[in-house]
């Protein structure tokens, strides 16, 4: 894969994006500790984000061969490869059971293909957010084809998400995560948008004016946020869906523009998908290991101190996956031009 230049401020949205991801699955209460409507403010956009950045980054490529064979390689292949990477934890965790005499655990080989057709997936749901991304690009590519005009486009965006929100509020539940795909088609247009956008200057006004505006923004997505959840089909009000997420995205955006790079952020940033496919198989057992061998309790410290260890064993884990296992994990095509393995 051709080295592409990276760009600091999507860097540093997505580090924020993995980060907020992570603490959240460490604990769901973390951030209501600090302020008892925090979690739905934060959950508004974290999600959200990540299509908008997808969407940042779309293209049509050569063809609809060329741009589905670009989506497995990124999406797809990484999707399986951490699905057998946990199962294979699984399986070590199982045999580690049997050798203490603790209590078994189901690993058959069904439990490989049940992300493909379960809503959840205990050894780590976190993955079901790819098949929603997979065909987010795919439903896209065919707006992009069959519809040209801008507000074809817009209609279509409306007419899907209308229809994504009926089926969520309704409990209707789509193979492989299309109902959410459905709902979150906004946010990744909203990505496609901005990119035709020019830059604002960092200049002393302009850094305070987005200083002002997150200000101004935080207040209202804090206290008008209600809980949602793209994954179980939760969701608020259809203009609390879109409205609070898409200003606190815009918001981020212009302020990110302006941050100063940050190497190790920016490291996160630029492998979140590793982290979020490898996060649960660190955190849980570290999680474990400080509650039953040290006797912690759950709250701040423990969130804290869980949060720290798992990311600082993602920094080499993040290296032996792209130096090792590259075309599992978006760093290499697994499939080259021609759909013919390396």
């Amino acid at each position: 894969m051709m080295a592409q230049q990276r760009i600091a401020y999507i860097d540093f949205m997505k580090c924020l994006c993995i980060m907020l991801i992570v603490m959240y699955h460490i604990d769901h209460e973390f951030f209501n500790y600090f302020a008892p409507n925090l979690n739905n403010a934060l959950q508004a956009f974290r999600l959200p984000m990540y299509y908008f950045l997808s969407g940042y980054f779309f293209k049509l490529y050569n063809g609809f061969a060329d741009f589905t064979r670009r989506k497995v390689n990124n999406i797809l292949v990484p999707f399986v490869f951490f699905v057998v990477l946990a199962y294979g934890v699984r399986c070590v965790e199982a045999g580690l059971r049997l050798s203490i005499g603790a209590e078994p655990i189901d690993v058959s080989p069904v439990r490989l293909v049940e992300p493909f057709y379960m809503r959840s997936w205990e050894m780590t749901g976190p993955l079901w957010f790819l098949l929603s991304l997979f065909w987010v690009n795919v439903i896209f590519y065919a707006l992009q084809r069959f519809i040209k005009p801008v507000w074809g486009m817009v209609v279509a965006t409306v007419v899907i998400s209308v229809l994504g929100y009926w089926l969520m509020v309704n409990k209707v539940m789509l193979p492989l995560m299309l109902d959410t795909s459905l709902v979150a088609m906004p946010y990744f247009i909203l990505g496609w948008a901005m990119k035709k956008a020019k830059p604002i200057p960092s200049t002393p006004v302009w850094n305070l004016c987005r200083v002002l505006l997150l200000c101004v923004v935080a207040v209202p997505i804090y206290l008008m946020s209600e809980f949602m959840n793209l994954h179980f089909q939760v969701l608020p009000s259809y203009w609390k869906v879109y409205v609070l997420p898409c200003c606190a995205i815009l918001t981020l955006f212009l302020v990110c523009m302006a941050l100063p790079r940050i190497p190790v952020l920016c490291h996160y940033g630029r492998y979140s998908l590793i982290i979020l496919g490898t996060h649960p198989l660190l955190f849980l057992p570290i999680r474990s290991v400080c509650i039953l061998r040290f006797g912690m309790e759950p709250g701040i410290g423990l969130t804290l101190l869980v949060f720290i260890l798992t990311m600082l064993l993602e920094w080499p884990l993040i290296w032996l996956l792209k130096t090792y296992a590259p075309r599992f994990t978006a760093q290499q095509p697994f499939f080259k031009d021609g759909w013919k393995l390396r």
